[in-house]
Formats: C-alpha cells, structure tokens, sequence
C-alpha cells in the first residue's frame, strides 16, 4: 500500500497548520470538512516518512518539515492563547475601571446624603428653637394677661364681699339671706310686682347664706351672673387649665381620651398605667357574691379604709392616683364608671378587644354597703380555691381561663402582692402570649426572700450577666396547667388569639356588670343599694380617705 502512496503537495509544509485558522466563524460542516482535510494531509505526510524510512532513504530534509509544521500548530495555539489572555486583561481592566467609578459614586452619594442629614439636623433645629422661642413668648403674654385678670378680680371680689358683709351685718341672724352683689350699687331685695311674677331687679351674684349659729358657719349655694362667672371660669382656666377643655354630662368620649393619655406615665411600671387601671377595675367588681346578690361594680368601695385598705388591693392607689385628674375634669362621672371604663380603655389601647361598657353606676356615701374583705383571689392557692372565688361571682370554667388572660399585663411587686416579675415579654401589649408560655416554657419552683412561692423561668443557654429579669407565674396560674378542665382552655388560647379575645371580651364585660341590675333601656336601677347597708357591717366612716396620690397623677 505504501507503494502507490504519493506524498501531498502539501507535504511537510505548515499549510495545514495555518489552514486550522478561521475555524471559529465556520459552520459546523465547513469545520468538518476542514479539519478532515489537514487530518489526511498530515496522515498521508507521516506514510510517506515511514516509507522513506523503511526504504533507508529518509533524509533531514524530508523529517524538518514534520517539525515546522508542528511547531507551526504550536505556535498558532500560543497565538490564540496569548489573544485570549489580552482580551481578558481588557475585560479586568473594563471592570476595574468600572468598579472605581462606582465606588467613586457611592462615596458622593455617601457625602451628599450626609450633607442632607447634616443640613437637616440643623433645620430642625433652628425649628425647635424657633417654636420654643414662641411658645415660651405665647405663655409669659399669657402669664402677665392671667396675673393682671387674677389681681383686677381679687379686688373686685374684695369690694364685694366688703359690700355684702356689711349688708349681712344690717340683718338678723340665723335667717335665710338672699343677696346680689352689685358693682358700686347697694343690693336690693326681692320684690313682688302686682300681676306679675317675681323678679328680680339685678342680675349679679346671688348668695344663699345658711346660718345655725350666731356666726355665719357655712356658704351652701352660689350662683354666678354673667359678669363674673366670665371672670371666674377665666381664672380657673389659667390655672388649672380645665374650663376650655370641660366635657359636658355624659360626654363619656371625652373621658375614654382622656384616659387614653394618661396611661402614660414614663416613671411607672413599664412605662404606662394601663395594667393598673385592668387590675383596678377587676378588683372594684371581683367583691360580687351571686348568693347573697353584694359586692361588685357599684359604689366604688375601695374610696374607703375598709376596701381600699384590703391587702389585697394592695397598689392600686396608684391606680385610682393617676385617675384623680380625670374625675377633677370631669366631675359628673363617678368614681365606680371611671374605674370600669379606665380597664376597659386600657385593654383596648394595649391592643385588646373592644368590650362592650354601660354606664350609670353610683357612688357609696359611707362604707356600710363595702362588702367583707376575703373575696379576691389568693394568687398561692390551686384550682379548687379558684372555682369558690369564681363561681361565688357567676363564672364557668372556660370564663375563668379567659379572664386568667388578663395576666398577659403588667408585674407583680414583692411589697404589694408579695410575688416579683412579669408573666410575659411585654406586659404593656395584650394577646395571648401568657397561654402560649404558660404551656411552652418550663416552669421551676422559686422561693423569694420573703418566704413566697412563685415559679420562674431562665434560659440556661445564656450567660447569667446578659439574662433579663426573668418571668414568673404565680400557683394559680401553675393550677391551670394541671386541672384538665382548666388546661383544655389554656390549649385553645395558645392556639387561638382570636377566640381568645371574642371569649375574654364577653367575660369582662360580665365581670363589670357584676352587681347591676338595669331596666330595659340599660339604666341602672339598684340605686338603692347606694344608701343600704349590710347587717354584718355597720357603718364605721362617711368620709373616703383623702385623695389618693401617686407621681405624675397629671393629664
């Protein structure tokens, strides 16, 4: 065969090589083809070599070209490798570039956003200053106004009750007095027109002056003419701040706001007074007896030593503290409206449900209607005390789990309830985060200094100087886990926000209406009970302790 082999025309030349150029922009036959043929014309150069070899005529001529065309192929690879590697470093450089420009951009974005800050900071500012600036002017014109209006009315009030001391002084004693106060004019009688009814002949202010004693003992009745009520409510406007903003009898959406402000109070519990208010309208209801129909949301009791001072309510002074401001500004509400409708507002600010709330409870005159202390809850108990304390109130089960919920706000306080800590993260928030850590969390046995048994939890899997306070729950929260029946609830809580809250909602209103009973169109009518007394508790005081005070106690 090697015989009639004839060498290409081609032979030992780098055609091949060079042939192999171009390959790239060729279709997928063309390259075939292509490659095809420099395979044959190297294959029929390598055939002819080796006859010439066998033959014994092979000569450096005819083997040199085998090597030119092989460095050929090598030197085109080392070409195109060296191609490849130019384009690459022009690729680097592109994105060098590219990224220097960015970080070159990111850098004046970073300056200019800093400007805006800075220029900003500096607006606001000039607008603090400015407003303060303003504000302070506003309250010293105010200020001197109020000062001259204050002393310009002493003297008038002066003059006047000079004139009417020495009208008084003209009249028998012990009698009934009707006088006016004039501006320079002597006060006149009342007189009978003839066929007419009786007038009066001034409109100033009129005095009803009571007098048991030879010394005038007590002023009863004032009512005040137009010229100096005006004066009157402008005082009292400049120094308590209340005439402007004065709600009318029954505005209790004025008075839903006002509550809603003062729950905060920054140097309390947590920040806020919401929880105190819950646990002050739970403990103003939490007194009802089914049985013996006493107790509840009427009369506003703890007013007087015999509830207030139950150890029981221990710390809600503070409560009814921060609510005093309220009743000041809106004195036609009672204390008894205002301590339900603070729990059910803060419940509702603190993200809770909306519970339905019905006025018109009354005010106990004296303590002969306080019910006996023992009838709150005793937080070291288990389930068996916790049904006698509900059920004496009308609740089931599922009603004690629910109102159980209400745990999820604020803390308990050594020198108050003898427990110490929160139940959850956050107790200004309400939701059903008790349930779900009462159930998920271990719970071990801890007694305080004082002697009280609570239970705590702490992550063992933080250090001891990073852990937070750590939460507690109290026997009685401890009873719902292990009483089946009570646990078959606090499982459909944890599980269920919702029904959580459609259930704790309706229980709480049952909680407030505890008590009252009311005619169809939803007006109480057990007013009786206000003046009533029990046998078992005679009347010891008619006096409510003095206001009760607490820091910060401001609207």
């Amino acid at each position: 065969m090697f015989e009639k082999y004839q060498p290409p025309r081609s032979y030992g030349s780098s055609g091949g090589a060079l042939s192999l150029t171009g390959l790239e922009s060729m279709s997928a036959a063309e390259k075939t083809a292509r490659i095809m043929a420099v395979a044959n014309d190297m294959a029929a150069s390598i055939i002819y070599i080796a006859k010439q070899a066998e033959a014994g005529n092979l000569t450096n001529r005819q083997i040199i070209p085998i090597y030119n065309f092989i460095d050929s192929i090598l030197g085109l690879e080392r070409s195109q490798t060296k191609s490849l590697m130019r384009e690459l470093d022009k690729q680097g450089s592109r994105i060098a570039l590219m990224e220097k420009q960015h970080s070159r951009d990111i850098e004046e974005l970073t300056k200019c956003a800093m400007e805006t800050i800075t220029q900003m900071k500096v607006r606001i500012a000039q607008l603090e200053k400015n407003s303060t600036k303003r504000w302070k002017q506003k309250e010293e014109e105010e200020l001197v106004g109020d000062k001259e209006t204050l002393l310009g009315g002493a003297q008038e009030v002066r003059r006047q009750l000079g004139i009417a001391r020495r009208w008084l002084a003209r009249r028998g004693r012990g009698e009934e007095f009707y006088l006016g106060i004039s501006s320079g004019r002597r006060p006149q009688k009342e007189k009978r027109s003839r066929g007419r009814q009786r007038q009066r002949r001034w409109n100033q202010v009129e005095i009803i002056l009571f007098q048991s004693t030879p010394y005038l003992s007590s002023v009863s009745a004032v009512s005040v003419s137009d010229q100096h009520s005006s004066f009157i409510q402008r005082s009292c406007a400049s120094i308590f701040h209340t005439a402007d903003s004065m709600s009318s009898k029954g505005d209790f959406a004025a008075v839903r706001r006002d509550i809603a402000a003062q729950m905060k109070q920054p140097g309390y519990d947590d920040g806020s007074a919401g929880p105190v208010f819950v646990r002050l309208a739970w403990h103003s209801a939490g007194t009802y007896d089914i049985e013996s129909d006493t107790g509840g949301s009427n009369g506003a009791g703890m007013r007087y030593e015999a509830e207030g001072g139950d150890p029981a309510n221990a710390g809600l002074q503070h409560g009814r503290a921060f609510l005093e401001p309220i009743k000041a500004k809106h004195p036609w509400i009672t204390y008894s409206d205002l301590w339900t409708l603070a729990g059910v507002v803060a419940i509702k600010e603190m993200g809770g449900p909306e519970i339905s709330w019905l006025p018109g409870r009354t005010d106990f005159v004296d303590d002969s209607k306080v019910p006996p202390r023992g009838r709150l809850p005793d937080a070291t108990k288990g389930s068996d005390h916790i049904r006698h304390i509900f059920y004496r109130m009308g609740f089931n089960d599922q009603e004690i789990v629910a109102l159980s919920g209400a745990h999820n706000l604020g803390r308990t306080h050594m020198d108050r309830s003898g427990f110490e800590g929160p139940w959850v993260n956050n107790p200004t928030r309400f939701s059903n985060q008790y349930f779900r850590l009462l159930k998920k969390l271990e719970w071990k046995p801890r007694t305080l200094s004082n002697g009280t048994k609570q239970f705590n939890y702490v992550d063992e899997d933080v250090p001891e100087e990073e852990r937070e306070e750590p939460l507690m729950m109290l026997p009685t929260d401890m009873a719902l886990l292990s009483d089946p029946e009570f646990a078959m609830w606090v499982d459909k809580y944890a599980e269920d926000k919702e029904l959580f809250f459609d259930h704790f909602s309706k229980a709480f209103h049952k909680l407030m209406e505890l008590g009252i009973k009311r005619n169809a169109q939803g007006e109480v009518i057990n007013t009786d009970n206000v003046r009533g007394g029990y046998i078992s508790a005679p009347k010891k005081s008619d006096r409510p302790t003095a206001p009760d005070q607490a820091p910060r106690a401001h609207l």
